[in-house]
C-alpha cells in the first residue's frame, strides 16, 4: 500500500498525537441501501488485530485490514479553521 500525505495533513496528524486510524464507516439507512465511506480519525484503534500498522516518517497510521492491498491511500486536509479534518481516498 502506498500512502500519499501532504505537509499540511502531516502537521495536523502530529498535532493530534502522531497517530491516525483509517477505516471503513458503514452507514445503514432504513429506506435506502447502505453506504460505505473511508474515514480517517486521529488516534489508535481499539481493536488492533483488525488493523495493519504503517510508519510514515514519524507518524503511525493504522489501516483497516479490509483496505490493505495494492491500493493508494491519499490523505489530505479538508475543512476550514477549527473544523479541519483529514479526508481519506482509496485509489
Amino acid at each position: 500500500m502506498i500512502i500519499d500525505l501532504d505537509q499540511e495533513a502531516k502537521k495536523w496528524i502530529q498535532s493530534k498525537g502522531s497517530q491516525l486510524t483509517v477505516k471503513i464507516l458503514d452507514v445503514k439507512l432504513c429506506c435506502s441501501p447502505g453506504v460505505q465511506e473511508v474515514v480517517a480519525v486521529p488516534g489508535k484503534p481499539q481493536m488492533m488485530q483488525q488493523y495493519h500498522e504503517m510508519q510514515v516518517d514519524d507518524l503511525t497510521i493504522y489501516v483497516q485490514r479490509l483496505l490493505c492491498g495494492d491500493k493508494k491511500l491519499t490523505l489530505k486536509m479538508s475543512g476550514a479553521l477549527f473544523l479541519k479534518s483529514i479526508a481519506a481516498k482509496m485509489e
